[in-house]
């Protein structure tokens, strides 16, 4: 069994008196308690601000049920009855069948009051059962006199009471009020068969029944109503509601005025009303079709259909934790797990919109919650900037995409200039080689007649043929070594020694031995014979 802490959607136990002064053969009067302050019976709690707060939403609900008959062909009540069927028009989709239908409706007149009842505060409200479409309602209510009735809403804002174990609802909105079978209160186990029902028609008929009441009220002899505390003529009320206004919105008192006169000021203050009600100018009334689109409770049942797959797939129970127009939040039973899932409504189906996505929940301090809440407060303001700023950023990224264009650009000219310039540096060297080359071979041939087959001559010739040698060369100091060896050449060849040619003389002079000396000769004398 589905384990499921429902919470937004609430019911609560609504009791009712028939009014027997109201005569009218069209419909049945019923003054309803609808809530009370304090703790009600399954332990949700409210306060009557909050109760006040509240009341317009209660105004145009349906007054809802499904009649069935029993094995004694006996008309009962039954109660939420609803069902998820296949779709007979849509193959493969499936469509939500609501069984309950509109028997009645609380109107925008409907005395809305609190008041002490038992030692509690109550909301009383009127409500009216159409009888000519009521399919049984009216003998089931004229034969049973205990009735169970289900108030129905929605719960926008609500704290928890650990303590007490008791949800305290802050903020909500009324839906609807269901008549139910006295034995179980959801549905007859033992049901044969349901009455007929004007669900193909149910909007035109629901609109029917609000302008026959509205009409019925405004024709009505007892024309003096109690609200807020004091006595106004129900035809004014009507009247207000055709200008959708309340008592409390106007900017005069209508107290100690009488009905004309109040027509004729509105009609100064807003104009006319168009009360024409002929068929082809009957309107549906804004409340009317928001109450007969899908409701959130409806969708929520749904929601729990589309989910059952995904139950059993993860191996989890999921309960629905908050349903919006266009997504729902749903958990674990332990709380450990959050998702959020978008779905979309065509007409009376509903569908997954997208994939889900799981969401967290932190624990705030008061500051930290008050941050949050400022910049969820300026989230389109802080959306706004982000867009800016991502313009601006994509304008940037654009900017620097160009400027690295320019850079790559640029390098690949630096580049072609660099490769152009060695090109020429290496043209240069070459020209600048050779023309070495050709005067240092010049210098060579200048110096061959004079140093031809001279050594060092030659050893320089072979220098020169040699590129690598050719290099470390310099012009002018080869030229100096040509010279030196010139020079030396020409040098050695002028001072070598010549051989006299011997000359003999007749003249032969005689020494004189006295003129020999040791001294003279040096040691050579000892040669010389005496």
């Amino acid at each position: 069994m589905r384990k499921v802490k429902e919470l937004q959607h609430l019911s609560l136990a609504t009791t009712y008196e028939v009014d027997n002064t109201f005569d009218s053969d069209k419909y049945i009067k019923m003054r309803l308690r609808v809530c009370h302050d304090g703790v009600n019976p399954n332990k949700s709690a409210f306060e009557v601000s909050d109760m006040e707060n509240a009341k317009n939403s209660i105004k145009n609900i349906p007054i809802l049920a499904n009649v069935l008959f029993d094995e004694n062909d006996q008309p009962q009540f039954g109660g939420h009855d609803m069902q998820l069927e296949p779709n007979k028009i849509k193959e493969g989709d499936y469509k939500l069948i609501y069984k309950e239908v509109p028997i009645g409706l609380i109107p925008e007149t409907c005395n809305h009051q609190i008041d002490n009842f038992n030692d509690k505060n109550y909301v009383f409200v009127d409500g009216y059962v159409w009888k000519d479409y009521s399919n049984y309602a009216q003998d089931i209510i004229e034969r049973d006199k205990d009735i169970k009735l289900s108030m129905e809403i929605l719960v926008d804002g609500y704290s928890y009471n650990a303590k007490e174990k008791v949800y305290n609802i802050t903020d909500y909105r009324y839906q609807g009020i269901t008549f139910l079978n006295k034995d179980s209160g959801t549905g007859m186990e033992n049901a044969l068969a349901t009455t007929e029902t004007f669900e193909e028609n149910i909007k035109q008929k629901f609109i029917l029944m609000m302008e026959e009441l509205k009409e019925t009220l405004s024709n009505y002899d007892i024309n003096i109503i109690e609200e807020g505390g004091s006595k106004v003529d129900e035809k004014i009320i009507n009247l207000l509601s055709e200008y959708k206004l309340t008592k409390e919105e106007l900017s005069f008192n209508i107290e100690e005025m009488t009905f004309e006169e109040v027509e004729a000021k509105l009609q100064e203050l807003y104009g006319n009303t168009n009360t024409d009600n002929s068929d082809d100018d009957i309107k549906e009334p804004e409340k009317f079709v928001k109450s007969f689109e899908l409701s959130h409770s409806e969708i929520r049942y749904a929601l729990y259909q589309l989910l059952s797959p995904v139950e059993s797939e993860d191996n989890e129970w999921y309960f629905i934790d908050q349903v919006y127009d266009d997504r729902f939040e749903y958990e674990n039973w332990e709380g450990t797990k959050i998702f959020r899932q978008g779905y979309k409504k065509e007409d009376d189906n509903v569908s997954f919109d997208g994939s889900r996505i799981e969401v967290f929940q932190e624990r705030l301090t008061q500051e930290e919650k008050d941050v949050l809440d400022k910049m969820r407060s300026n989230y389109s303001e802080i959306l706004s900037e982000f867009e800016a700023l991502k313009t601006k950023a994509s304008e940037y990224e654009t900017t620097i995409i160009e400027f690295e264009t320019t850079v790559v650009n640029l390098t690949s000219e630096k580049d072609a200039l660099f490769s152009e310039n060695s090109k020429l540096q290496e043209f240069k060297s070459t020209v600048e080689f050779e023309n070495k080359r050709i005067e240092i071979e010049g210098l060579i041939e200048d110096f061959e007649s004079v140093l031809k087959d001279n050594e060092d001559f030659e050893q320089i010739k072979k220098d020169v043929a040699i590129d690598e040698k050719l290099v470390a060369i310099e012009y002018q100091v080869l030229e100096k070594e040509l010279y030196a060896l010139v020079g030396k050449v020409k040098y050695t060849k002028n001072n070598k020694p010549t051989k006299k040619p011997q000359v003999f003389s007749s003249k032969v002079s005689v020494i004189e031995e006295s003129d020999i000396n040791d001294s003279y000769y040096g040691d050579a004398v000892k040669y010389i014979k005496k």
